[in-house]
């Protein structure tokens, strides 16, 4: 394929190079001429969502992103950042949801110190929980609500998409983190021997010896834990985006799959979701599948010419020519063939304005920049006061929760999973009945009071819901009422379970 149909991927840690046309992966050991992409580490990114009146999106919401970032997202003001965002609209609202992203620009250029004195120009920087959408793009998946999920030695994530779209991410325990975790109970684990351990044996206890029984209650208690996570960030996506359902759930670590993991989450309660691994592409390779997804998501911007979220420093600057110096200096030289002693001084004098737009420009950026810093500077002194007592509450109101989750973790120890299997049955028959939760409130081990909302014309849906928690075993299900407020009825129930 010609090389403008092919771009070449370098691993932003171990410096791995390999280049891709849409059809094969080919590993290089020196640089090309060709259109490079890596991508961020998820740990550096600052994800931060908000939400603004639809109306305001016909202005230019970047001043607005960058002050939100700065303000509530903790962003420091003596720094620099690269900020770049994404709208989502909402279902039955008038407002939009934004989402930003933000990474210190000291922390890109330390990250990519090695990478640029090997490829000198990193034309596209991913932000990788974006490159998922290539597997739609090209068609490899048919759109559905699927669940991406990776594990990496210093990262990991979730990504959500809703029919082919990206939705949202959230991080989730690395390898590092696992280790640690197993340390912490006086497991002595290398990270190779885990990387080898998930790969050999993983989540199937039958190939563990007796003598290892407990790093499998821990591995178990691990991944149990980032199920529940993933179960719940889809219950928060259903209401915020309408994410009815988990079709299907894509799982990796840098190496490929966790053995007996597809077992693990059926009986975890995802019966009804497909499983698969992150190596879809016709050209199958053993490693780095993440590297091989954001090469393919490069390329798809390559070809589109889009340079939307990306965050790369480090691109090529553009020929002489082809800047309004350039151009110039070529009109210049061809009038001063012509007519050398007349043209020269306007040549001349016009370089001398262009330098001082230039540093009149600098300046006034440098001005720009203080001032935006100072006034943000001056509404955080003002803030700061009430900052600091809503600060005291919230770690009243933590500490109080602390003392609460400490009782209930007492209460419910040893008893297994019965919390998550409760929340995942009334869960599956919110999605049954096509019924949204305001709220769920769990009320010890084996009570729960949730508030359901159906829509106008299916009122019956409630009392088929209240039907089924009986029917399924529940018990001590009741309502008070079933009201009708704004087109919709709401119904506040009590569910017991034994």
């Amino acid at each position: 394929m010609a090389k403008d149909q092919m771009i070449q991927y370098i691993h932003p840690t171990n410096l791995t190079m390999f280049s891709y046309d849409g059809s094969e992966f080919k590993k290089l050991n020196k640089k090309e001429n060709l259109y490079t992409i890596s991508r961020v580490l998820y740990e550096d990114i600052v994800v931060y969502s908000f939400k603004i009146p639809k109306i305001n999106l016909k202005d230019d919401i970047s001043n607005i992103v960058e002050i939100k970032m700065y303000e509530e997202a903790g962003l420091d003001v003596n720094k620099f950042y690269k900020i770049t965002y994404i709208v989502k609209e909402l279902d039955f609202e008038e407002m939009s949801l934004i989402e930003a992203f933000a990474i210190e620009l000291d922390t890109i250029k330390s990250a990519f110190d090695k990478c640029i004195k090997k490829v000198k120009y990193i034309d596209f920087l991913v932000l990788p929980f974006f490159a998922f959408t290539t597997f739609y793009v090209n068609k490899i998946l048919t759109p559905k609500n699927d669940v991406f999920v990776y594990i990496g030695v210093d990262e990991a994530f979730l990504s959500f998409y809703k029919d082919g779209s990206y939705i949202s991410t959230k991080s989730i325990l690395n390898l590092s983190d696992i280790k640690q975790k197993l340390n912490a109970q006086d497991i002595d684990i290398s990270l190779e021997k885990l990387k080898s351990i998930l790969s050999e044996k993983g989540l199937n206890q039958e190939l563990y010896e007796k003598n290892e029984s407990e790093l499998f209650i821990a591995l178990e208690s691990i991944f149990s834990d980032i199920l529940t996570k993933i179960n719940n960030v889809a219950i928060h996506n259903r209401s915020v985006f309408n994410f009815d359902r988990i079709d299907r759930i894509f799982f990796s670590t840098k190496e490929g799959r966790i053995k007996g993991f597809k077992e693990f989450l059926i009986n975890f309660g995802f019966e009804q979701v497909d499983i698969l691994d992150f190596n879809l592409f016709r050209d199958k390779k053993k490693s780095d599948f993440l590297g091989q997804i954001v090469a393919s998501y490069g390329l798809d911007k390559y070809k589109k010419r889009s340079n939307k979220q990306n965050v790369s420093i480090f691109t090529k600057p553009p020929s002489f020519l082809s800047t309004q110096t350039g151009k110039l200096a070529l009109s210049s030289i061809f009038f001063i063939a012509i007519l050398f002693s007349v043209f020269i001084y306007f040549y001349i004098d016009t370089q001398n304005l262009q330098n001082q737009k230039n540093i009149l420009e600098a300046k006034y950026q440098s001005i720009q920049k203080k001032a935006k810093a100072y006034k943000i500077e001056i509404r955080n002194q003002i803030n700061q006061i009430k900052n600091i007592q809503k600060e005291i509450k919230k770690q009243n109101l933590i500490y109080e929760n602390i003392k609460v989750s400490i009782s209930k973790l007492e209460s419910m120890k040893g008893k297994g999973n019965s919390y998550t299997s409760f929340l995942v049955s009334v869960n599956t028959l919110l999605q049954r009945y096509h019924l949204k939760a305001n709220s769920i409130e769990q009320l010890g081990r084996s009570k729960m009071t949730i508030e359901v909302v159906s829509n106008y014309g299916n009122r019956d849906k409630i009392a088929k819901f209240i039907k089924s928690l009986i029917s399924e075993g529940f018990v001590n299900v009741k309502t008070n009422e079933i009201k009708l407020d704004d087109k919709k009825y709401i119904s506040k129930i009590e569910i017991e379970h034994e």
